[in-house]
């Protein structure tokens, strides 16, 4: 299938990243420098309150404790930053009690969020000075936070160089406010991140800090902002690759700008970073980038990802502490669009070693940038399609167990989904998964396919929940209704005309909405937490 018009919406007119409450609360937290007393973004106050849960948490529709914990303690710090009145009184009384309640099952879930080790010590000090009562216990990353430190050079910790800076906020009160200009880069950010920026505001007064924020308000608004922006990069790749593992191929899967700026950059012997604006390279952008731009026809050299090489693996960034299962996959789904050398064969079989290693169970996947196995699973399957010998045997026997898992898993609707509720977005992953494995289907798996398709239809205008890991959970829509997109690319034409997840959608047909693809209600199911 061969794409002629680009498959991406422009992510500065549809914004991709959906607002969250963990930065939003940051942001709310800001006193206005004229009038302490007040919010310096008062609607961004009110959108906090209006978010409260009704169990009193803050943070994502899929109740992922890292993520709900943090998010609440980002809340708590700014409603009691301003307020005294009942309505802050109930507020934090039911954040205080999600916290008791559900502190205990942080240790129970599969991965952390970004910087989540550094980052809930200083909240949690934050909270507890603004009259918060938690449970003692509730901070047992201690170790990891010492570990994480240690790692990173004391004269980086204040380089914009360095992917700390993203998380800056984890300093506190034990922030050097005379290194911190340092910190802040071109777009007037700190990190791209609405939190950090937000932090280095309630330190230090910059018209280009304050106005960084006001354009992330505006994108939702000017009530709410999202965890990370701009990411314009992120976004046209990753939904590109979507529309790849779907089949499509051309020029045409990205915009011709953007594949300008991406050869350039590879040839220039750099790697691809989120942004235009954001100066730190990623093994996964860039691996994806190679991938793409080679299927395109282009000339491109492997050499840019050698900087992400460590010891039998990819590592995503610098100074990381968990090696991404996820960044392993795409290097080696690029490395099959390479050509053949001794060296590239080498590299796949310690990435096939790894792989093989860092399954969940011995079966299946789950990666560090997504809280959901399906998403590392159909990723690993594409990847592990069609390699060259002799490393095809090898890669049978992963993809064969993982196949198995994910068949096991489907719900009687059609529909897949790790936590408490099946999500479109877990389901497209099962169908892609399914279909790029081909090779080892068993009889059952059209039917499979074919009651995954009729959920997905049935689902159509739906919102997705945060899946995807920052230092929260968010929802990258673009992205994730690519991913849609390309596991209805199966469907015939009639059935792909019927629903557009990356456009305004047309209404269902009559036989459709009458219940023929309806999902049923189901309860909780009991995948690992």
């Amino acid at each position: 299938m061969t794409y002629e018009g680009t498959t991406n919406p422009d992510p500065a007119a549809h914004p991709s990243i959906a607002s969250c409450a963990y930065d939003t609360a940051w942001v709310a937290s800001l006193p206005d420098p004229d009038r302490p007393e007040r919010p310096r973004f008062p609607a961004a106050l009110e959108w906090v309150f209006e978010h409260q849960r009704p169990d009193g948490s803050w943070g994502g529709e899929i109740a992922y404790e890292h993520d709900r914990i943090l998010s609440t303690l980002s809340a708590l710090c700014a409603i009691t930053r301003f307020k005294g009145d009942a309505r802050t009184t109930r507020a934090v009384e039911s954040g205080q009690r999600y916290i008791w309640q559900h502190a205990h099952a942080l240790s129970r879930e599969p991965v952390e969020l970004v910087g989540f080790e550094l980052l809930l010590p200083t909240l949690q000090s934050r909270a507890a000075r603004a009259g918060v009562r938690l449970p003692s216990y509730l901070d047992i990353y201690a170790e990891q936070r010492r570990r994480k430190l240690a790692m990173i050079p004391s004269d980086l910790l204040y380089s914009p160089k360095v992917t700390i800076v993203h998380s800056l906020e984890f300093l506190g009160d034990e922030v050097d406010v005379d290194r911190l200009a340092s910190v802040q880069w071109e777009n007037g950010s700190v990190g791209s991140s609405p939190a950090a920026t937000a932090f280095f505001l309630h330190k230090r007064e910059s018209e280009a800090a304050v106005d960084y924020l006001r354009r992330c308000l505006e994108l939702d608004g000017g009530a709410a902002v999202p965890v990370v922006h701009p990411c314009e990069t992120y976004d046209l790749l990753w939904s590109a690759y979507h529309h790849f593992l779907g089949g499509a191929r051309g020029p045409g899967l990205l915009p011709e700008a953007t594949i300008s700026a991406l050869r350039a950059a590879l040839d220039a012997g750099e790697g691809i970073s989120a942004s235009a604006t954001f100066p730190l390279p990623d093994a996964d952008d860039t691996a994806v980038a190679m991938l793409l731009l080679r299927s395109m026809g282009y000339d491109v050299k492997p050499d840019a990802l050698s900087p992400f090489e460590r010891d039998g693996h990819y590592a995503s960034y610098p100074y990381e502490r968990h090696a991404s299962s996820g960044v392993n996959m795409h290097v080696l789904d690029t490395l099959k669009w390479m050509p053949s050398t001794q060296e590239r064969d080498m590299k796949i079989g310690r990435i096939l070693t790894f792989l093989a290693d860092t399954r969940t169970h011995g079966t299946y996947w789950i990666d560090k940038w997504h809280i959901s196995p399906y998403y590392a699973t159909a990723h690993a399957l594409a990847a592990l399609a069609d390699l060259p010998e002799p490393h095809s045997h090898v890669a049978d026997e992963l993809a064969r167990t993982a196949l198995d898992w994910v068949r096991q898993t489907q719900n009687a609707d059609g529909s897949w989904g790790f936590y408490d509720r099946p999500t479109a977005e877990e389901t497209a992953y099962g169908v892609l998964a399914l279909r790029h494995a081909r090779r080892l289907a068993l009889p059952g798996d059209d039917w499979r396919l074919e009651l995954a398709v009729d959920y997905l239809l049935s689902q159509q205008g739906a919102e997705h929940p945060p899946l995807w890991i920052e230092k929260c959970l968010y929802t990258p829509r673009n992205i994730v209704n690519a991913a849609i997109d390309a596991a209805l690319q199966g469907a015939s034409r009639r059935r792909v005309s019927e629903v557009r997840f990356l456009g305004t959608p047309d209404p269902l047909p009559r036989e459709l909405a009458a219940g023929g693809g309806s999902a049923r209600k189901r309860g909780p199911r009991g995948g690992r937490r």
